[in-house]
């Protein structure tokens, strides 16, 4: 019986956290205000970077300080708390049910029954037999997953998490999972079927959906301020049992494998935000290794007033301005890379742009470029004129026209590519808003 997407999948396994993101109460720390940390010492050739996500899909978390793009452009791989594929989905649903056949119903009196049974019917649509079986701390998960009008049944969109490894992998960085998927199932079994239970009663009578608790949470997260962050509660206390392996254990454990990752390659590491602060967060404790462990100060100018974004790319060494957040993704041309910074962009009356900046190695020629703009329907560009600098008019199967520029600087060869299929402004502004750094 499918009921959901993989997207719920993700969610299951990785928002231990995120189930509790508002039931614990943490005292402040003075490391400094920041979802980006800095790591380096230790005779690292090159730094990496920690940073504190909100497993979440909602769109203002995704709107990134001028730092993490860069920061996350240059490290060769990307560390996250836990991958999800296919086996990860078969290992997680093979642990999700109660041993020697426990069920809710011999859990729960008959009252607590039929209330998990309606609130299962009335917030997600399916019968309480569906999770019979189910351990219920799981149970409480679900129900959290599935209920209300953001609910993972609803809403498709992709996390913070998920979004940062699709970049990883588009920009060919090695992606690294921080945990295995039976280290977190194994979380919860520290607790009897029968304290679950009494916890799942406790989330089911205690459900609202007042969304007002995650939305001052967001703006915190928007205003990197950790220290309103660490320190917001609510009136659902842990045993400390689970409180240690929820967060105690596993930010040793976190902190342990992030020494041996960035010895190996500069690492973009993204972890819960709650993980990252108190006296036994993953910052300290790398601190206590040696490491030196800074908070990158967060400031947004990168978004211009008018809505347009400007990029810096410190491996490619370029700055451009496009008219939003470009995707950065990653080819190959005779075994070399190639960097693709792109954006389709529909303005109001859905009139289709696009913005490109494309990065070749110098060994490859311009009939190869141009070669690679067709066969990948990029453009077809003819030679205008060839003067130190080259223009070239673009043409797409597609109808769009437009022009681009070859712009050469020690090994790298620059492609500004706009094209369009109307007459815009936006080409002037594009083109000359392009820096060599």
């Amino acid at each position: 019986m499918k009921i959901v997407s993989q997207n719920f999948y993700y969610s299951f396994i990785i928002l231990h956290f995120s189930f509790f993101f508002f039931n614990f109460s943490f005292n402040t720390w003075g490391q400094g205000n920041s979802l980006l940390w800095r790591i380096s010492g230790k005779n690292l050739e090159h730094p990496s970077y920690l940073y504190g996500t909100m497993h979440s899909s909602d769109p203002r978390v995704f709107h990134f300080a001028d730092s993490v793009l860069p920061a996350f452009e240059k490290c060769e791989a990307f560390a996250m708390e836990v991958i999800v594929d296919e086996n990860t989905q078969s290992t997680m649903m093979q642990n999700v049910f109660m041993e020697n056949g426990g069920t809710l119903r011999n859990l729960l009196t008959q009252r607590q029954y039929d209330s998990v049974q309606y609130f299962a019917m009335w917030n997600a649509g399916l019968m309480i037999s569906y999770f019979e079986k189910m351990k219920p701390l799981y149970v409480a998960m679900m129900l959290e997953m599935m209920s209300g009008n953001d609910s993972i049944r609803r809403n498709n969109d992709p996390f913070l998490d998920q979004y940062l490894e699709s970049e990883a992998r588009s920009q060919r960085k090695v992606v690294l999972g921080i945990e295995t998927v039976e280290e977190q199932m194994d979380i919860f079994d520290v607790m009897t079927y029968s304290d679950q239970a009494r916890l799942l009663m406790k989330s089911v009578r205690e459900y609202s959906d007042d969304t007002a608790g995650f939305h001052q949470m967001v703006q915190y997260y928007l205003s990197n301020d950790l220290h309103k962050m660490m320190s917001f509660e609510n009136d659902l206390s842990l045993p400390d049992s689970l409180y240690r392996a929820l967060i105690t254990d596993r930010n040793l454990r976190m902190a342990i494998r992030i020494d041996t990752m960035i010895r190996h390659h500069s690492t973009f590491v993204a972890v819960g935000a709650g993980h990252l602060g108190e006296d036994d967060g993953v910052i300290a404790l790398l601190r206590t290794m040696g490491y030196t462990v800074l908070p990158v100060i967060p400031v947004f100018n990168h978004l211009m007033k008018d809505g347009w974004y400007q990029i810096t790319s410190s491996r490619n060494n370029f700055t451009a301005e496009f008219p939003s957040v470009p995707v950065i993704t990653t080819d190959t041309m005779k075994g070399r890379i190639i960097w693709l910074y792109s954006l389709s962009n529909k303005d109001q009356i859905s009139r289709q742009e696009d913005f490109r900046v494309i990065i070749f190695p110098a060994s490859i020629d311009d009939d190869d470029i141009r070669v690679f703009l067709s066969v990948k329907n990029i453009a077809d560009i003819t030679l205008n004129k060839s003067t130190e600098e080259k223009y070239y008019s673009v043409q797409r199967n597609d109808k769009m026209r437009g022009s681009c520029l070859f712009l050469y600087s020690g090994d790298k060869r620059y492609v500004i590519l706009y094209a369009s299929a109307h007459k815009s402004k936006d080409v002037s502004r594009f083109a000359g808003s392009f820096a060599i750094k």
